[in-house]
């Protein structure tokens, strides 16, 4: 289990580190956690603008299901916030011509004006995007704009580019605009990128999934803002200024802000051990605020008791990869750095799946980065179901969070994997949207293993020490010596059955039973 305390401030932090190697770059994970209670939650007001598509496509279930989720979201503004509907099909339709302030009155009316909303006509997301994006004036308070759509721009600005271009320069006051993709029809493409310049998200709803349960989930993570438009600095006792920033590869790429009962979870890599200093800083109600909290990076781990950390950076940087190539394009370099990272951690994607099967050849880099490359390819679908499942399946390696740690710590499994009882695991591909038994792979503590031939390989073995491999037969005093020396995580290595391959510290091992 996680525990943590976040201390006597508004705002608490705990920081994790792991370093198995003293020569490289340790991993570290903080949480961040408001610390308020039930009755000081006084919210900060904020700007909310739902756009809701009433595109034809959006008639019968689908139409009553936004409308439950608009109405949710009406009854759950707080005294002081502002807020507007927009309303759009080809044309384009809101609530009022400006913001207005949330009262039982304006409650009221806006209940009246979603009752009265029904789907028809093409989807024009541009000019809806434009009459909300107007709305919203006031830098020095929150502003969320929700997004809702079943499809693809088919009236007005129908580029892709184009609209997000328009989204960008209009977004003065760094709106966070929050995507709803429902159904298989969207262009998650075009979601994503909206979401990525937008400083929000992408939430994905399958076409059996309820509309009304994910807009309420969304909101009531953002309903009470605490600290805007968060930044994070990490100093390290007697480290000087000239060796630069401490913390790199830090993820979520960009922290915006911070929301009461919101446990926000940080994952990066450090370069410098020691004491720390964490300083967390955001605005209130336009006033910046600073936190500091102290924290330690270790120089070496002696123990494998937070490799999880590892674990769910390499998760979360391999979202990132991901997401980099949809975005922006494939390349050489972020190819390579997806196999390594896939590879050595057991991180199965519809990408690189492959590299488990022991029937390919995984050492030829040039053939597996041709290969994946290609598989890549895949992302070039915008829309349709197959759009849809990768995009999905992309979000949830970016946001793995506190959850996703336990899973890690306690079962060592990944979002889209599950462990079985052998230690092997079931994959479900993006793609196919099927359930896939990987046999060649099995992920045992902080290592993974797969199999070649008759042999199973940790994956961090090169093909110099497999080669080299020192022979230990299985229950002789050597094996014992070397558990008593490394403890039960090492214990559960050697004790795979048949063959096994293993580097312990830079020592390889060839453990094989006596006979």
């Amino acid at each position: 289990h996680l525990l943590y305390d976040v201390g006597s401030q508004m705002i608490g932090t705990s920081v994790l580190s792991y370093r198995p190697d003293s020569r490289e770059d340790g991993y570290f994970m903080m949480f961040v956690s408001p610390k308020i209670k039930a009755e000081q939650r006084q919210a900060i007001p904020k700007n909310v603008v739902f756009v809701l598509d009433r595109s034809g496509s959006m008639s019968g279930k689908k139409m009553s299901q936004a409308r439950q989720a608009l109405k949710f979201v009406i009854n759950h503004l707080n005294p002081g916030d502002l807020f507007n509907i927009v309303a759009y099909d080809s044309e384009v339709e809101s609530f009022a011509p400006e913001l207005q302030r949330y009262t039982d009155e304006s409650r009221e009316q806006v209940l009246g004006f979603v009752t009265g909303m029904f789907a028809g006509g093409s989807t024009n997301i541009d000019r809806a995007l434009e009459t909300a994006l107007a709305m919203l004036v006031d830098d020095q308070t929150p502003n969320y704009i929700v997004f809702l759509t079943d499809g693809i721009p088919t009236a007005g600005e129908t580029n892709v580019v184009r609209i997000v271009d328009n989204a960008s320069k209009r977004n003065a006051v760094r709106a966070r605009l929050c995507c709803f993709g429902v159904g298989y029809d969207v262009n998650s493409l075009l979601l994503d990128k909206l979401a990525r310049e937008g400083f929000g998200q992408t939430v994905y709803v399958r076409p059996d999934e309820d509309i009304e349960s994910k807009v309420a989930d969304f909101y009531r993570r953002i309903e009470l803002p605490v600290l805007m438009d968060v930044a994070l600095k990490v100093e390290i006792d007697s480290v000087p200024v000239s060796v630069g920033q401490v913390t790199n590869r830090v993820y979520p790429r960009t922290v915006t802000d911070l929301f009461a009962g919101e446990q926000l979870v940080l994952v990066g890599r450090y370069q410098c051990a020691g004491n720390a200093k964490v300083v967390l800083t955001g605005f209130v109600n336009g006033n910046k605020q600073n936190f500091t909290f102290p924290a330690e990076f270790v120089e070496k781990s002696h123990n494998h008791r937070h490799a999880f950390v590892e674990k769910l950076w390499a998760v979360r940087r391999v979202g990132e990869i991901i997401d980099m190539i949809d975005l922006q394009g494939r390349n050489q370099e972020l190819i390579d750095e997806l196999v390594l990272l896939s590879r050595q951690h057991g991180i199965l994607t519809p990408y690189t799946s492959f590299l488990a099967d022991d029937s390919q050849e995984t050492d030829d880099l040039a053939a597996t980065r041709n290969r994946v490359f290609e598989s890549l390819g895949q992302l070039n679908t915008q829309s349709g179901r197959v759009g849809f499942v990768q995009r999905r399946h992309k979000a949830a390696l970016k946001s793995a969070g506190a959850q996703a740690a336990r899973s890690m710590a306690e079962v060592g499994s990944f979002p889209g994997q599950t462990l079985k009882k052998d230690g092997t695991v079931k994959f479900h591909d993006a793609v196919t949207d099927q359930e896939v038994d990987v046999s060649n792979l099995k992920q045992v503590g902080a290592k993974s293993f797969y199999r070649q031939g008759e042999l199973w390989v940790d994956s961090t073995a090169t093909k110099k020490q497999i080669a080299a491999a020192k022979p230990l037969i299985r229950f002789s005093p050597s094996y014992f010596d070397l558990v008593v020396l490394h403890g039960q995580a090492v214990g559960q290595y050697l004790a795979l059955p048949g063959q096994v391959i293993v580097v312990i510290g830079d020592q390889p091992y060839r453990v094989k039973d006596a006979n």
